[in-house]
Formats: structure tokens, sequence, C-alpha cells
């Protein structure tokens, strides 16, 4: 952080001195995660230039930004970031920022806002000292609909010439995530199981709060370090096998090592859901949104469940 501080001193100096760059007159929006990206990509469409900070299949919980980033930030009319716990860096920056920069979180911009809690979680870090909130608040469906429209409202105070185009944007994407979020809750009101089984951090909290599930994960949403204790692997075999679970679950870009182990000793099947943090750099140049990521989900929480 010390490194960012003086990277950030070094900027300011520099930037005070230039004017913000402009691309073909279009909007300059910058992103930190593939979530607010996503949503960006989705409202503001060819109106603006959008960039995302995290390269494709980054780590997003130990991520620093470059003094490139930090220079697209400051150039930027909008900057969207998560509000969470990995985005440590983020306070430091918005110190430094203008007023010519707006900001938008997205904790600041929901109504699904959990505290971490312990509750279900097989190996959990130490006590924190203050209640930290579980910033993965896209996974629920109802966030990311008020997430699209709040940031319609912002497009329209950034770019009021272009507002018909943008409400027509939220219109169709947020029917999109109605229609998705249906799907689901009719796949879990159907289904035999109402409990997510994790072999890998749990970023879904405010996925199976909106639709009544439990679950069993092996680690917190947002740890740094993820490597399993010998008791971690011995409850999640003990709970598989005495509950006949089907399949375990382990979020995208993850070590699939503690999977592998339980699928071993269970039989159990190994699924990937995707909590849509990041996505590869494959998926990324392939075009893939949100939307399209948790429709895969659809099947996968299908066969999770029954």
């Amino acid at each position: 952080m010390k490194k960012i501080t003086l990277v950030l001193l070094f900027l300011l100096l520099l930037f005070s001195c230039s004017k913000k760059e402009v691309i073909d007159d279009k909007l300059i929006i910058t992103a930190t995660n593939f979530p607010c990206y996503d949503a960006a990509r989705a409202v503001f469409g060819d109106k603006a230039d959008i960039r995302m900070i995290l390269p494709f299949g980054g780590e997003s919980h130990s991520y620093e930004p470059t003094s490139d980033d930090i220079i697209r930030i400051m150039s930027s009319d909008l900057f969207i970031f998560t509000g969470g716990e990995s985005e440590t860096y983020v306070e430091k920056i918005l110190s430094s920022l203008d007023d010519s920069v707006n900001t938008f979180a997205l904790i600041d911009n929901v109504s699904i806002l959990l505290i971490e809690s312990e509750e279900g979680i097989i190996q959990s870090e130490e006590e924190e000292e203050e209640e930290v909130f579980d910033e993965h608040v896209w996974t629920s469906l109802s966030n990311e609909i008020e997430i699209i429209s709040n940031l319609y409202e912002e497009a329209i105070s950034l770019d009021p010439a272009n507002s018909s185009y943008y409400k027509a944007n939220a219109e169709e994407y947020i029917e999109r995530l109605s229609i998705l979020r249906d799907s689901f809750q009719e796949i879990i009101n159907n289904s035999e199981r109402k409990t997510l089984v994790v072999t890998d951090r749990f970023p879904l909290a405010c996925f199976a709060y909106e639709f009544g599930l439990d679950h069993i994960a092996a680690f917190p949403g947002c740890v740094a370090e993820s490597e399993a204790s010998a008791k971690t692997i011995a409850s999640l075999i003990d709970y598989v096998k005495e509950n006949n679970i089907p399949a375990v679950m382990h979020m995208e870009l993850a070590n699939t090592l503690l999977s592998e182990v339980v699928s071993q000793e269970t039989g159990c099947k190994i699924l990937e859901f995707n909590s849509c943090h990041n996505v590869s750099r494959r998926e990324g140049l392939a075009g893939v949104t949100y939307i399209s990521l948790m429709e895969n989900n659809l099947d996968v929480l299908r066969e999770a469940l029954n």
C-alpha cells in the first residue's frame, strides 16, 4: 500500500498538469472487476469506452493497480468499483480523485447487503475485529437488477443526450435478469435439496439468501489463503457421504484439488458454479456476460440440488 501511495502522489502531480483524454467523444468508464465492467457494458453500450483494470483470469483478492490503471481512473468520467475488502487500494485512489470523476460503488446500490458470517463455513479465518460486508452483492439477481437500474440513472446524469439509448439498454437487461431470477427460483422450488456444498471459497451468500438456500463451504468468500486443513477435508467428505450429496461445486478460476479429493473419496461429481467475479482470458475475449454465465449456472444448480 505504501507503493500505491507514492505512485498516487507522483501521478497526481503529473495529472494535474494535463487534461482528460478524449476517446472519440465517448464517456470514459473504468471498472475494477468483471461485475462492474459487465454492468457498465450493459447500460452504456457503445456510447462509452469501458475498461476493466483487473486482467481477465486475474486474482481479484490480491490485485494491485499499475500506474497506468491509476492514470486511467483519474482520467475517467465514471469509476465503478465493488466497495469491498478485496479492493483495499480503492480507498487511497478515491482520496486522490477530483470532483470531475464520478464514482459508483456496487455495495451502495443494492438492498441485499449481508455481514460475512461463519455459519456454514468449515475453515474460518481468525475472528474479525469489526463486521465486514460480503462484497459479492451481484450474485443476487435482485441486487443486479438494482445495480443496472441505478447505473442507468448515473448514465443519464452524465450523458442526458443519449438517455433514450441508455433506457432501452437498461430495460432490456433488467427484463432478462428478471426471467433468469424466475428460472433459478423454479429450479430451487422443485429441487430435492436446499443446501449448496462448495469445496472452495463461498462468495454466494447473497445468492443463497435471495433463494433461501443453506450452504456448507470450505472457506469464507474473501479469504486470502485457501489451503484446506485435514479437518476441513474430513468434514466435507463426511458430509457428502452422510447426506448422499450427488455433486460438489467450486468457483471459476479456482484450484480444484480439494474438489478432486472429496470426489475421489465419495464418488460425487465436481461442478463449476461461476460467481462472475472474473472470467478467463478466453471467455473475456469471447464476450461472455453476467447473464450468459448465470444461465450456465442454472444447469449446474439443477444437477447439484437433485
